[in-house]
Order: C-alpha cells, then structure tokens, then sequence
C-alpha cells in the first residue's frame, strides 16, 4: 500500500466529525501568516501518527499545494460551521489538489474532500534530476 495511503486514512481519524471539537483550540498551528509550515502544523495535531518517512514526502510536495491544504483546514476550523475533512489519494503523473467543500444543510451534512494526485513515493518525477539546471 503506497505511504500515502497511509497517510490520508490516518488524516481521516485525526480530521473527522469527532475530532474537530478538539482541534479548534489549535488551529493557529494551520494559520497561513504564522509562518508554519504544513508539516509543522501537522505534528501539532494530538493522536495523528505518521511517520516521519510520510512527513518528509509531504515536505517534498510543491510549496503552493501544501499551503493550499494548510488553509483549508485552518479556515474549516477558523468557521463556525466546521465539518469533517476527508482526505483521499490517487496515483498520477504530477503533483495536485483538488478540494469540494459542501456546508451541511437541513437535509444533509456537509464535509470537505482533499484529494491528492502524486507519483508513489518512491517514484521520482521525471523533471527532479533537473531541478537544478
């Protein structure tokens, strides 16, 4: 099973509609303006274990992408109406996020999706061994 895998169904336990009361305290960690980065804010989160193999890929991802899912949770928990964020991983060519955020409703509750495209860890972008040139 890719790390990522990993990664997202241990995201999904520290993320659900269980754990949110708890995270709210801690949302500045997920501030865009603090300076910290997504691995940062992270660690930060009580009962969510990765390792520290998962947080280094996810340091490697592009810096826009990363920042782009540190605000979505610190604005989901920042809101009045935070709901659960599902995170969910597919294998791709390139590096992408994709987020649906639906607010719950009379009828229905509401959630946010992060979905990841990514290479497998160990399958490095055709482009990386020219990062330098």
């Amino acid at each position: 099973m890719p790390a990522m895998q990993t990664a997202v169904s241990a995201m999904n336990s520290a993320f659900s509609a269980e754990s949110l009361r708890g995270l709210r305290d801690g949302s500045e960690a997920f501030s865009p303006v603090e300076g910290n980065t997504l691995v940062d804010a992270l660690r930060t989160v009580r009962g969510l274990e990765m390792s520290d193999s998962i947080y280094d890929y996810v340091a490697g991802w592009p810096t826009a992408l990363q920042r782009c899912v540190q605000a979505v949770i610190w604005e989901n928990l920042r809101r009045d109406a935070s709901v659960p964020i599902t995170f969910a991983w597919t294998p791709g060519y390139d590096y992408s996020v994709t987020v649906y955020d639906v607010l719950d409703t009379d009828e229905t509750a509401g959630g946010i999706t992060v979905l990841f495209t990514s290479r497998y860890p160990r399958d490095p972008h055709p482009l990386a061994s020219k990062a330098g040139a």
